[in-house]
């Protein structure tokens, strides 16, 4: 989860949603679909990378999250013939890694998100999602493509909607700021 600029994620987190809706609605290949999903995961590492703020626990595990998400991309791409295992083991742990280290982030910055509850519960989605995953490696092309189409709007929607959130925050904050006029400071 960046920590970005709020209209940023929520481009990262539209990107997801495309992605996601196109692994749903195409008959991939095993080819087709490791390259698809490397290259997204390259695109989304590269687009939290950055976007993203180095402020605290969240930014600095925000980066690493953004720069290992691109390197399980390379990893995709760089493996000669990649299998069905191999894709559904290198994502899905991934996925699994992604998740526990994001409800860490929501569980020690909780007094900074007064909707963690539901953050942590997405967390939690997303470590369903990874296990299963790995807990399906014998399954289908297209079983995997749409379990990857559903993490991916998943993920997608998201980081539209804390995009839109922090935005609305942001606004709030600004509105309940008293300003003080130069003529009566001087």
């Amino acid at each position: 989860m960046s920590n970005g600029p709020p209209w940023k994620l929520a481009v990262i987190g539209a990107v997801a949603v495309i992605a996601g809706l196109a692994l749903l609605l195409v008959d991939w290949t095993l080819e087709q679909l490791a390259a698809f999903v490397a290259m997204l995961f390259v695109a989304r590492g590269a687009l939290h990378v950055v976007t993203t703020s180095f402020e605290g626990l969240a930014g600095a595990l925000s980066w690493l999250l953004g720069g290992g998400e691109a390197g399980v991309g390379v990893t995709l791409l760089a493996w000669p013939r990649p299998t069905l295992l191999v894709l559904v083991v290198v994502v899905g742990s991934w996925v699994l890694l992604q998740g526990v280290v994001d409800a860490t982030i929501v569980l020690a910055t909780r007094a900074d998100h007064p909707h963690w509850p539901l953050l942590f519960s997405s967390a939690i989605v997303q470590l369903a999602l990874g296990a299963t995953l790995i807990a399906r490696p014998g399954g289908t092309i297209r079983g995997t493509a749409v379990t990857l189409g559903a993490l991916a709007i998943f993920e997608g929607v998201l980081e539209v909607s804390t995009g839109i959130a922090r935005t609305h925050r942001e606004r709030l904050v600004r509105a309940s700021t008293p300003v003080t006029s130069v003529a009566a400071v001087s």
